[in-house]
């Protein structure tokens, strides 16, 4: 009696310890909100925004830590959308203080995007992962993908 009680009062603490990081995870991702919109795409520096606009394209966007706007300067992106059609790149050009890309994302939702980002021509890049999910989310009105909600 008294091993299954230990072993009770173990897989309660298992539990509780389980939970509370999941929800300290889940509390760590939560998205800043940006001034465009999009999804701010984690350790970029300056602050990289993903905007999707109502064309398709992709429009980045940087801001300072205070998300004040900063013009493109030496930074590069490549994006990756892996639709049900298969894989489309999506290369980037400046157009005024932002990244334009040249090329829409493929039809469809709910596929992946792999965002390459360069500080410079020759530094290393960081890869950024997202599900792309275009529906509005019923709190914070953003598309899901940009969503600032802790669901």
């Amino acid at each position: 009696m008294k091993t299954h009680l230990r072993i009770l009062t173990l897989a309660a603490a298992l539990c509780v310890g389980l939970f509370t990081a999941i929800a300290a995870d889940k509390h760590d991702h939560a998205h800043k909100a940006t001034p465009k919109g999009g999804r701010l795409l984690d350790k970029t520096e300056p602050h990289a925004e993903f905007v999707v606009e109502k064309d398709r394209t992709v429009t980045i966007n940087f801001y300072n830590d205070e998300m004040k706007a900063v013009p493109v300067t030496t930074q590069t992106i490549t994006a990756i959308a892996d639709a049900k059609s298969g894989k489309a790149t999506l290369q980037f050009e400046k157009k005024g203080d932002s990244l334009v890309s040249k090329a829409k994302l493929p039809d469809g939702e709910g596929y992946n995007v792999v965002v390459q980002f360069k500080q410079t021509a020759d530094a290393k890049p960081v890869n950024l992962r997202f599900k792309l999910d275009l529906a509005t989310c019923g709190e914070c009105k953003r598309a899901e993908y940009a969503c600032t909600c802790d669901h």
